[in-house]
């Protein structure tokens, strides 16, 4: 039996910015599943109305993670049968939070449905903190810095966008954070601390 959430690619069908979302809605998936020992049915939470809804975030132009908690939080995200992801800007209207579409008539939007909330967000910092909460309470949201194309290894930027596993080790030594992502654990290896995301 798996806790995690399926994994996916913030940029199919298209290129979109959502990992802000993506990272939110994998999450709190995943702590969804912790919390019901995996019982069926399992909720897979959809980040494209987080995309869609969020308030103090631009779509698939970024946003923060705390503007998905602040979402879940106030109004409730839907799982991703009541909203598939579109890697689009959609308005945060009722078709574009729960939907349906029929064969003989056209889409509409969905009146009743699940709604899915967190008690409560905030930050953790450091790296026994982050691993307290995540023993504590499941998988944390993370912001990672992404080493620039343009700069002297940019050989590296593309080894990360075409990771396939093992331990990535960034030598560059950028902060910048620009992507968003979920983190799910801790390991060592040969002395080598990591993060499983």
């Amino acid at each position: 039996m798996s806790y995690v959430s399926v994994t996916k690619n913030q940029h199919i069908p298209q290129y979109c910015g959502s990992c802000w979302a993506m990272a939110a809605a994998s999450a709190v998936s995943d702590r969804l599943r912790l919390m019901t020992k995996g019982a069926w049915p399992t909720a897979e939470l959809s980040p494209q109305m987080i995309v869609n809804c969020a308030s103090n975030a631009h779509g698939c132009h970024g946003g923060s993670m705390t503007s998905g908690y602040e979402l879940m939080h106030t109004r409730g995200a839907v799982d991703e049968g009541c909203m598939r992801y579109e890697a689009k800007d959609n308005e945060c209207t009722d078709i574009n939070i729960c939907r349906d579409c029929g064969h003989d008539y056209p889409c509409h939007a969905v009146q009743n449905y699940t709604k899915y909330y967190v008690e409560e967000y905030g930050s953790v910092s450091g790296e026994e903190n982050m691993m307290k909460e995540i023993y504590a309470r499941g998988p944390i949201t993370c912001g990672i810095a992404v080493p620039d194309e343009v700069s002297v290894l940019s050989s590296h930027h593309k080894q990360l966008l075409a990771y396939t596993g093992g331990i990535f080790r960034d030598r560059t030594g950028t902060q910048e954070l620009e992507h968003a992502i979920s983190v799910a654990g801790w390991g060592e290896e040969d002395g080598v601390k990591y993060w499983i995301v």
